[in-house]
């Protein structure tokens, strides 16, 4: 499944005032709910994963992170309506170094980001549909 580590933009000086952040918005195109199995952050939600993401509908959660604190964590979500198989995300946001995400889908469930995964305030999106 994919798993992207991507570095900083070379032309953009980070200063300590600036923030790490994941904005991610999950859309489920399966015919069921997601539900929500496991979630985490180094740092308390600005926006909290939602624990149901109807079919047809998006969810959308915020990590924030700091100089000191990278913005890291992951969410589970199980597809109800295929077979109780799993979308997972996991990132870690360094104010130095490369960003790392990943995310894997168990046999049934395929998910395709759209999205800069690149920088320090990521906006991304995932479309989980059975596949």
């Amino acid at each position: 499944m994919p798993n992207v580590s991507l570095d900083k933009p070379t032309q953009q000086t980070k200063a300590p005032q600036d923030t790490e952040s994941l904005t991610a918005t999950l859309v489920n195109q399966t015919s069921g709910d997601l539900v929500l199995v496991n979630s985490s952050t180094d740092e308390q939600w600005s926006i909290p994963p939602p624990s149901v993401i109807a079919s047809g509908q998006s969810g959308q959660f915020s990590s924030p992170g700091d100089f000191s604190n990278p913005s890291a964590g992951s969410v589970t979500y199980k597809a109800v309506a295929v077979n109780d198989t799993t979308f997972t995300l996991q990132w870690t946001i360094p104010s130095v170094g490369p960003n790392n995400i990943n995310w894997q889908t168990s046999p049934g469930l395929t998910a395709k980001e759209s999205g800069s995964l690149s920088g320090w305030n990521l906006s991304a999106s995932w479309f989980i549909s059975a596949g």
